[in-house]
């Protein structure tokens, strides 16, 4: 979906293409979904009807019991998903699954003759329209579907962005503003119209430099080379490279990844700029490649 989004944006950046779009959130959306409206997607899609009587049975009548004041209190549970439980995403997807199903998606954009109106993945969904009217129009639908579900939408935390040929507009839903943003954090990676990637870089830096100063000490530690390669590479390039097949860098933010590597090899062989160590010996001590580099 990064990857899908990304291209999108790419392509109205490159052709002046009129898009908008809207990321929706949930309030508590896995706690607020009506468990009857699971049962009724799950009856819907398909599954055995024994499932589905389990499932009944497995959350039906729970309750959570807490201690107030020296008091007892049994609450019972009425609606949402087990938290933590491994079925609960794929329950939650259903039902999420059959409100998508009952609204007409007239809108989004042509892609190849195919119409693109949205993307999903579990509670984050993506509204793609070529107009903020067409927009408005697939936001009042979804909230309007959702609500049936036991689903409301966040209005703060729900925002729309749109390309530079399109006017700025109003966007309401049940008579409150969507907010308008510049760039969004969407399944962890900064998402923006301008295709600006200094954002996004600078946070996937520090989140590398986050999880390096976590494990620093074990990897100046006494332990051998491919051990030490190994939690690198395992721990500190998926934090700072995350969605990085999504890149297109220049040379200059190439640039900016080799020199934080280059810093932490430093700080894990323990030297500095002063001892001036070419690169390439550096990089052999740490035995392995550079990793920016092939990003």
């Amino acid at each position: 979906h990064i990857f899908t989004l990304s291209q999108l944006l790419e392509r109205a950046r490159e052709y002046k293409l009129p898009l908008c779009i809207a990321f929706v959130d949930y309030e508590k959306a896995f706690d607020s979904v009506e468990f009857n409206a699971i049962l009724k997607a799950l009856a819907e899609q398909g599954i055995n009807t024994q499932y589905i009587s389990l499932l009944k049975e497995a959350n039906t009548g729970c309750t959570t019991d807490i201690t107030l004041l020296e008091t007892p209190l049994h609450i019972p549970i009425e609606k949402g998903v087990k938290q933590g439980d491994t079925i609960s995403p794929k329950l939650f997807t259903a039902c999420l699954e059959m409100v998508m199903n009952k609204i007409n998606w007239r809108s989004g954009v042509n892609i190849n003759g195919e119409r693109l109106s949205h993307l999903r993945f579990a509670d984050d969904i993506v509204l793609i329209a070529e107009t903020t009217n067409q927009l408005q129009s697939m936001l009042r639908r979804l909230d309007k579907k959702s609500s049936q579900v036991g689903l409301k939408m966040n209005r703060c935390k729900t925002k729309y962005m749109r390309s530079d040929v399109l006017r700025k507009a109003r966007i309401t839903v049940t008579g409150e503003d969507i907010e308008e943003v510049e760039q969004y954090i969407y399944l962890g990676q900064e998402v923006n119209m301008r295709q600006d990637l200094n954002g996004e870089l600078s946070r996937r830096i520090r989140a590398g430099w986050c999880v390096f100063n976590s494990i620093k000490d074990v990897l100046k530690g006494k332990i051998d080379k491919t051990t030490r390669k190994n939690i690198f590479n395992s721990a500190v390039l998926p934090a700072m490279l995350y969605g990085s097949e999504t890149w297109a860098l220049t040379k200059r933010e190439e640039q900016r990844l080799l020199v934080v590597e280059r810093a932490m090899e430093r700080a894990t062989l323990g030297i500095s700029l002063l001892d001036r160590i070419p690169n390439h010996q550096r990089t052999q001590r740490c035995e392995r490649h550079c990793r920016g580099k092939q990003t």
